[in-house]
């Protein structure tokens, strides 16, 4: 019967495929999953003031405030969440890429 690694190694052994993981997405400049999803809602705030369809964008916020209670998130600061991004895209900040760190 083999041993099992121990904790220690099992934390080492995931931290280097993390570490490789990071590599290996920045060699090939492909965008993660969180890249993908701020991207969109920039984008998606962006056209809702464009063409001023904000009842709709309401009504959509309004479900995805539901699915962050149902994940455990406090109602009232997940909508003070989205508020906040919602005013600093309409108010013109620039979307900018979060870049993993330099070690990575």
């Amino acid at each position: 019967m083999t041993s099992r690694p121990s904790y220690k190694q099992r934390l080492a052994k995931k931290a280097e495929r993390q570490r490789d993981y990071r590599r290996r997405i920045k060699k090939e400049n492909r965008p993660t999953r969180n890249d993908i999803t701020a991207t969109l809602f920039h984008y998606m705030v962006r056209r809702t003031d464009k063409i001023d369809e904000w009842k709709k964008f309401n009504g959509l916020m309004s479900k995805v405030t539901d699915a962050l209670v149902e994940r455990g998130f406090d109602r009232a600061a997940s909508e003070k969440a989205i508020d906040s991004l919602v005013d600093r895209i309409v108010d013109g900040q620039e979307f900018r890429r979060r870049l993993p760190p330099e070690d990575a």
